[in-house]
């Protein structure tokens, strides 16, 4: 039987992801609130230039991920590998559609030397752990994105937009990925390196939508 003493001394949730928060906060901010798909009048050419521009950064965090040989980060690569796969599909469905009124195609942007950037992940699992924060979290917002523009874009599926290797649903598999999140970070010196790994999972998306993160 587990421990009064052992059960209250696990964190929370907030707990937990607080200081990839503060960290990351404005860096978030920024994104969310400057991405085309973001508009209220996002077009099906928004939604394929969206997934073009990203899809090189999945792929070298899906590396990433992988570096450490951690169980747990294997996990989120191997999903990382099925929303890749689905964000072919989106494209290939897209690629007949027609663009939005007013809106053009956005050509994608060159890929920028992520290996530099993203290269402590294979020395140091709790990076890879700020990196797989970043990826995880994205479903959440992702989820929103599809419940306001599915009905606009159908019958695009938007596939990208919808969860991965969730049977019990988003929250559920969010709740597991902080509970094993938390027993990564269990010392200062991991959550330091979690939040760098944070961090430049967001330094290394926001050039790929022409976001300069030194202007913030």
């Amino acid at each position: 039987m587990e421990s009064t003493e052992s059960t209250a001394a696990q964190p929370s949730v907030a707990e937990v992801l607080r200081p990839l928060r503060n960290a990351t906060q404005a860096l978030h901010e920024a994104l969310d609130s400057r991405l085309p798909i973001a508009r209220e009048n996002a077009s099906l050419a928004d939604y394929a230039a969206h997934l073009r521009a990203l899809r090189p950064w999945l792929e070298a965090v899906r590396q990433a991920l992988a570096a450490p040989g951690d169980p747990g980060l294997d996990r989120v690569a191997r999903r990382t590998d099925r929303r890749l796969a689905a964000l072919a599909l989106d494209l290939e469905d897209a690629g007949a559609a027609p663009a939005g009124e007013g809106t053009a195609v956005s050509a994608e942007p060159p890929e920028p030397p992520f290996a530099p950037q993203l290269a402590e992940a294979a020395r140091e699992p709790a990076f890879a752990w700020g990196l797989a924060y970043v990826l995880e979290g994205s479903q959440l917002g992702g989820m929103a994105m599809h419940k306001r523009l599915g009905p606009r874009l159908a019958p695009h599926p938007m596939r990208y937009f919808q969860p991965v290797d969730a049977p019990d649903g988003l929250a559920a598999q969010w709740k597991d990925f902080v509970a094993q999140l938390a027993a990564a970070l269990r010392d200062p010196a991991a959550v330091g390196s979690a939040q760098r790994g944070a961090v430049a999972g967001f330094e290394t998306l926001m050039p790929r939508f022409g976001l300069q993160v030194a202007a913030l």
